[in-house]
This record gives structure tokens, sequence and C-alpha cells, in this order.
């Protein structure tokens, strides 16, 4: 007998395939980060509850999960919506799929993905190579860190002694894995002002993203939970962040910092000390996110490839996505030609954020 698929709700998977889920994250390195464990999942269903797991499995047992968010035309997005800067499919590195089986389309009419770790275009998964996510590669501690960036950048070494000069002041007080409701609080609103400064849809108008970070901060579990950092100068709030770490990665999630203090750098300070915290709790990888920003190049030692992209698989589907990429070619030709295109990303962001201000 081949290979199964059963489409599930999240809370009807069993202790025994929480296991393997868990096996599967910890034998392939590209899924080490905490958004491909099954407590971040857990979390984003009781942020925002309808999550789907696709199963497979055979005579042996599971061999992969797949959670996915449902949504019209049968298309699926990831449990995060845009919380999930990674996402995808949850297998051992040598587990192959055919995701183009019946069995599956029967579910789901289609993915769209932006952010899947390269290696998922085994599955099928192709789509276009994005920015990546920025790494840096803590695997052998914090100064093994530092000294090779030092060699490779001067400004690296310039923006060091600054943020050094800072954490070495006596005003200056940092705490890592922090509970401060008032520190969370401000973090939010700080991020709402850079989102309406930038135009970005205000995310935390929203509720389920900040139940979304509540519930990971609360559970407190091994393979996902929330991290709350904070540096204080002469006794005042300058930066906080909300990190999300699993075993062997934290990922930065949402940084932030006031603005009065914004030429002592408290931010990127902050980052220093979260990367030095970090290699002591044995972290292995802290993940900067997708983008090309200059102190992403500066801090990052590598870019892990990612893949972007819509899998089609109804006939629904597969029209959709010939029309947005027909669309996305014409943009920029006429006006009204420009239509479609933004049509289909709003639609998209719609379906993402789960509100039709998105």
């Amino acid at each position: 007998m081949g290979t199964r698929v059963d489409y599930l709700d999240f809370a009807e998977l069993t202790e025994a395939d929480r296991l393997a889920w868990s096996s599967f994250q910890a034998a392939d390195p590209c899924l080490w980060s905490p958004y491909f464990s099954h407590s971040y999942v857990a979390a984003a269903e009781i942020a925002r509850p309808g999550v789907k797991v696709m199963k497979f499995h055979d005579e042996s047992g599971p061999l992969a999960f797949w959670p996915v968010r449902p949504g019209p035309l049968g298309t699926a997005r990831p449990v995060g919506g845009p919380m999930d800067d990674l996402h995808g499919i949850v297998a051992a590195p040598d587990t192959v799929l055919d995701l183009q089986q019946r069995s599956v389309a029967r579910h789901v009419g289609g993915y769209a993905f932006t952010a899947t770790p390269s290696n998922q275009q085994r599955h099928g998964l192709n789509g276009q190579m994005g920015d990546g996510n920025q790494v840096m590669d803590l695997s052998a501690g914090y100064e093994a860190w530092l000294n090779e960036r030092q060699t490779a950048s001067s400004n690296f070494r310039r923006e060091h002694r600054k943020v050094e000069a800072l954490l070495n002041d006596p005003g200056t007080v940092v705490a890592h894995d922090a509970t401060d409701p008032a520190a969370f609080d401000r973090l939010l609103e700080l991020k709402q002002i850079a989102y309406d400064q930038s135009g970005h849809f205000p995310l935390f108008s929203l509720d389920w993203p900040r139940r979304l970070l509540e519930t990971l901060a609360e559970q407190r579990a091994g393979d996902a939970r929330g991290v709350l950092s904070t540096l204080h100068i002469e006794g005042q709030l300058a930066a906080i962040s909300y990190c999300m770490r699993s075993e062997r990665v934290m990922h930065y999630w949402f940084p932030a910092y006031e603005d009065a203090y914004s030429k002592l750098k408290p931010g990127l300070a902050l980052l220093f000390s979260l990367a030095q915290w970090s290699a002591g709790e044995d972290v292995k990888e802290l993940h900067l996110g997708l983008g090309d920003t200059r102190y992403k190049r500066q801090m990052a030692t590598y870019m892990a490839p990612v893949r972007a992209g819509t899998l089609a698989l109804s006939g629904p589907q597969k029209l959709a996505t010939l029309a947005a990429s027909l669309a996305t070619r014409l943009e920029g030709r006429h006006r009204l030609l420009d239509i479609p295109a933004k049509f289909a990303r709003k639609y998209h962001r719609v379906i993402l954020a789960g509100a039709l201000r998105a």
C-alpha cells in the first residue's frame, strides 16, 4: 500500500503524531526554526482557530505533516498568515512527497507560499527564489561569530564599537527572557507607529496577532516560545524585541526602539546582547528573517535560500494562478492594467490577515 493522506483538524493529531513531527523537524536543519514546530502551530490554532493538517503516512506510520490554513478556492496558506516568516512541510530530509496526487488535490486546491526552505522543491514547491533568510551562525559560540564578522567587514567593526560602548555603560540595563507587560505593550505600539509610517497594514490592530505572541510566551514550550528582551538607559526603556526560539534557533521577530535614543543605536545593541545571550543558551542560529537590509547583511553569516510561489492543483486554482501571473506581467504598461495585479495583492493580504481592511 502506498502513501495515504488524511486531512485533519489540528486537534485530531495524537501524541504519537507530535513525537513523529518533532523527530522530522530535528532531522532537517532547514526545519530547526520554531515556525516548523508542533507548538507554534498549536499557538496559531489558539490565536486564530481553523488550522488543518495534511498527514502523509503509510503502513509504517507518519511520513510528513503539512499544516495549512484553508481559504477560498481551496487555496491553503501558512497557519500564521503574515506572521509566518517561514513555513512549509515537516518531513525527514530524505522524504519526497507527491503533492500532485489526487488524495492531496481532494483536500486543497493549491498552496500560496512566500518563504519555504529551498529544499522543499523536492516536494514540488518550486516557485521563485526569494530574498532568503539571513542567519547568524552561533554554533561555535558568540566570540567565534563576532570574530568572523569583524574580519569580514570594517563597517561591522565600527558599529560594534558603538554598541559595545553603550552596553558597557553602567546606566544601561539589559534583560532577556523578561516578563514585562508594559514593555510588551510599548513594543506593539511602536510597531503600529512603524506600520503607519511605512504605509503597511497595521497588523496589531487585529486581536489574533497579539494573542499569538501572548500564547507563545505563556506556554513556554521547548520547541516554540516567546522571548521578550529589553534595554533600558538610565531607567528609561530604549529598545525592545520579541523573539521566538526553539531548541536550536532564535528567530528575531519584532524589534523596536524609542526614537529619542536612536543615535545611540539601542536596537542594534540589544541584538548584539541577544546574540551573546542566545549562544550561552546553546542556540545554534539566530535568524534575522527575510530581506537584504543593511544591518542584516552586516550581522548575518549567510543567507539561507527560500522559495515563493503558488502550487496550483485544482482547475479553479490553476485559472486563478494564471490570471494573477498574467496581471503581474502586464502591470506598469497601463493604469487600467494595474488594477488586476493590485486586486490580487489585496486579496492575498485579506486572506492572510483574516480582515477586509488588510
